[in-house]
């Protein structure tokens, strides 16, 4: 199955939002043995809205909406070893900086990657999970997920996320 989006300021504006919660919940529900996301400028943007609890692997940060290293963390604690691909654009500094932090807090830094490109040459977008492989051109920005047009495309063919796996792995690290 493939599904592709192509968002502008006038259409698909809250499907890729809404494929992302939907990604991140599905993980959270059965997180897999490694999630990749990599993406040249990273920020923690709020992905679920938890304000009723219906998460309850994510009641630790209240009922409100949560933001990307909440739940990043919160799968990485449910056993899944969590990678991210970045660069060093001074933007990224506080994600990265947070998702640290949290890892730490939780007890659960080594199951958390962060691996910095240095020759900020880095351009992919992805989120590869174990049955899945989101790609395209958004950052996981504000302005990637809910202002500039975009175009992503969300793969579960079981080939072609086998050889996106190898390939986060190959340049990343992470688990297999």
């Amino acid at each position: 199955m493939n599904r592709v989006i192509r968002k502008s300021q006038t259409t698909s504006v809250r499907e890729a939002a809404d494929l992302l919660a939907g990604l991140f919940a599905a993980e959270l529900a059965a997180p897999g043995k490694c999630l990749w996301l990599v993406s040249p400028w990273i920020s923690d943007v709020d992905l679920i809205d938890n304000s009723a609890g219906t998460f309850s692997v994510l009641s630790r940060f209240g009922k409100r909406r949560v933001r990307l290293t909440e739940i990043l963390v919160s799968i990485a604690s449910r056993g899944c070893h969590v990678v991210v691909g970045t660069t060093t654009a001074p933007h990224n500094t506080r994600f990265v900086e947070r998702l640290a932090l949290l890892g730490a807090d939780l007890r659960i830094a080594d199951r958390i990657t962060i691996a910095i490109d240095p020759s900020e040459h880095l351009h992919t977008k992805a989120i590869t999970g174990d049955d899945f492989a989101l790609s395209g051109s958004m950052n996981i920005t504000y302005n990637g997920i809910e202002v500039r047009e975009e175009m992503i495309q969300l793969r579960l063919d079981q080939k072609y996320v086998a050889q996106a796996k190898m390939d986060a792995f190959d340049r990343f690290g992470g688990v297999l």
